[in-house]
């Protein structure tokens, strides 16, 4: 039986550029049964295709245009939300990984506050990740509201849109300048 292909590269290689960093998965990656037992500790369906990309070589990344091309903000700055968007992470579950990008630390974290969900992706200077629900479906967390918004798409699709919204504010915050 064939499994869901990775398709975490090709969404990368559409917006690469050097004024990338990423740091990856690689060796480190889960094996499947490890991140299987995690969700189903949790009572969470994994869906197939974060486990083909928790569980590949480019899985559970972080990626940000490097500060070179995108100063970050002091403290205290101001402007528009977009501009503190510099980067994408999809949290971990590797024991070499910080963190903030363990994937168990970030549900446990959700749990403490009465939320069965597992955390899956988080743009950075964005309080509100998408999670897994207890129905396997994506949502969003808004911490304003501490409440959770159902995204319409899969796994891939998901990335695929975070990815290119990063892109497109690289091009923004470029064009600034």
């Amino acid at each position: 039986m064939f499994g869901t292909k990775d398709k975490t590269k090709d969404i990368l290689d559409s917006i690469w550029c050097d004024e990338y960093y990423i740091v990856a998965a690689r060796e480190d990656a889960p094996s499947k049964g490890d991140l299987k037992n995690f969700f189903k500790s949790k009572g969470i369906s994994l869906s197939n295709e974060y486990m083909a990309h928790a569980t590949n070589f480019w899985g559970s990344f972080y990626l940000e245009v490097k500060e070179e091309f995108w100063p970050r903000a002091d403290v205290g700055d101001v402007g528009p939300f977009w501009t503190f968007l510099y980067g994408i992470l999809v949290y971990t579950y590797s024991d070499e990984a910080p963190e903030w990008m363990d994937i168990r630390r970030a549900s446990e974290e959700f749990s403490e506050m009465g939320h069965n969900v597992i955390p899956i992706l988080k743009v950075m200077g964005n309080a509100d990740p998408y999670c897994f629900n207890v129905n396997g479906e994506i949502v969003r967390y808004s911490h304003e509201e501490d409440a959770f918004e159902l995204y319409d798409g899969t796994f891939f699709e998901l990335l695929k849109y975070e990815v290119s919204e990063l892109n497109e504010r690289r091009i923004k915050k470029q064009q600034e300048h």
